[in-house]
């Protein structure tokens, strides 16, 4: 994709800023949506031109570039509208700061909630109304009075990678939780000696899933469900761990990062201790005790979803993306970033558009960067206060977000308020014509 931009400066009057994104299939060039905007003193307009979807669809029918390739710059021109919904809200579930959030792999529908008092609900996305207004339901909760339910704050929770019968828990009272979905009851439940940082099953093969549980503590536990039982403990970073993420593509290898700055890369096959430790300023790989990847702790990290990259977000402001192949850092230049006070914030990665874009909690706003350019191409503002956790919902090219206001937002593209204008007049149309709805 190709951005261009102009700016036309006039102190007195008005700012032009036009915006013109293009994008290449093959051989063939098209546009993918104009946006032209002017501000003034007294007046702000936005013109939103999307005629181009008529040109892509003729070249579609004519066979000038695959179903594929639409779909993927149909989702970036998406991504690029995201706006916050004014159609869509959700049914109170938590009185505490959200503090994670997961969308199921599976259907892509159940959006599964974890708060700071230990409060645990799950909402159904699906708009049965067939009205863009209308209101996400909570299918179950699980309150902290509940004999079952988690006494401190949720830490992460995650949907089993295969199926929504059940889910996966970790808190602050160091106690891991495999839940039945139906039951709303633990089928296993692991008490950790030290405290939890965090906790990530493996996506790959139900099989070998394992959960990895990052503790205060220099070690990381894996545990295996099927069993019950500890798999294996993981030797090699000098102080405690804060984030473990499986690779997508892989289910061997694990990332590990802790306070120490140090991300970890290990084979859980190999009996030689970790596989790899990244390096912020060399882009050789190397092995040495002394290299790290952040000055400061690690706060999250994600591999992308064909697992070749791991982007990481450090406590020195710094995101970083990282060629997991070659365990060398990219230089990819996102600027600074300011997490504001959430201590381990929930990124995501679109993937289905033509260039994966990365949503990063930046203080009370998201911010949106182009992933191997580092380019931030929208910030979205609607949080009151910090956000803590955000989720990309690959289906609809919608975004999820929550944070320490207590409140779960959806952001769409602004298609829908063209959608709900043209409705309008349609209506007001057939009004004056004095026929029936």
């Amino acid at each position: 994709m190709l951005l261009a931009t102009s700016h036309f400066k006039n102190p007195e009057t008005w700012q032009v800023i036009v915006v013109i994104k293009l994008a290449i299939r093959g051989r063939m060039w098209f546009l993918v949506s104009i946006q032209l905007k002017i501000r003034s003193s007294r007046r702000f307009q936005v013109f939103n031109f999307h005629v181009i979807m008529l040109k892509s669809l003729e070249h579609l029918q004519a066979g000038l570039f695959s179903p594929r390739s639409f779909r993927t710059s149909l989702a970036t021109s998406r991504v690029f509208d995201l706006n916050l919904s004014p159609f869509t809200t959700f049914e109170e579930a938590h009185i505490s700061v959200v503090t994670s959030l997961d969308l199921d792999r599976v259907e892509d529908r159940y959006l599964l909630s974890g708060a700071n008092n230990g409060d645990i609900a799950i909402h159904d996305l699906r708009n049965y109304t067939g009205d863009l207004s209308f209101e996400s339901q909570i299918i179950c909760v699980i309150k902290r009075n509940s004999p079952f339910c988690h006494k401190y704050s949720i830490k992460t929770l995650q949907w089993y990678p295969f199926d929504t019968g059940s889910f996966i828990t970790c808190s602050a009272d160091r106690t891991v939780k495999i839940w039945d979905t139906n039951e709303l009851k633990p089928a296993d439940t692991f008490l950790m000696v030290h405290n939890i940082s965090g906790h990530h099953m493996s996506t790959v093969s139900p099989s070998s899933a394992l959960i990895a549980v990052a503790l205060e503590h220099p070690h990381v536990l894996l545990l295996d469900p099927r069993s019950g039982s500890r798999s294996h403990e993981l030797r090699g970073h000098g102080k405690a761990t804060a984030v473990v993420r499986w690779s997508p593509s892989s289910e061997y290898l694990l990332a590990t990062g802790g306070l120490d700055g140090r991300i970890l890369l290990w084979d859980i096959r190999s009996a030689n201790g970790y596989l790899m430790a990244l390096d912020q300023y060399s882009v050789s790989s190397n092995k040495s005790d002394l290299v790290r990847a952040h000055n400061g702790c690690i706060k999250c990290m994600n591999f992308t979803d064909d697992g070749l990259y791991l982007v990481s977000l450090g406590s020195d402001e710094c995101l970083r993306l990282w060629d997991v192949a070659l365990h060398k850092n990219t230089l990819v230049n996102f600027g600074r970033v300011d997490h504001g006070k959430t201590l381990q914030p929930n990124m995501d990665i679109c993937y289905v558009s033509s260039l994966p874009f990365l949503f990063v909690p930046t203080g009370s706003s998201i911010s949106v960067y182009d992933l191997f350019s580092g380019i931030e191409v929208k910030s979205l503002c609607a949080h009151f206060h910090s956000v803590t956790s955000c989720v990309f919902r690959s289906s609809t090219c919608q975004l999820y977000s929550a944070g320490y206001d207590k409140n779960i937002l959806m952001w769409t593209p602004d298609c829908e308020k063209e959608f709900l204008r043209d409705r309008g007049k349609k209506k007001a149309k057939t009004l004056i014509n004095g026929t029936l709805i």
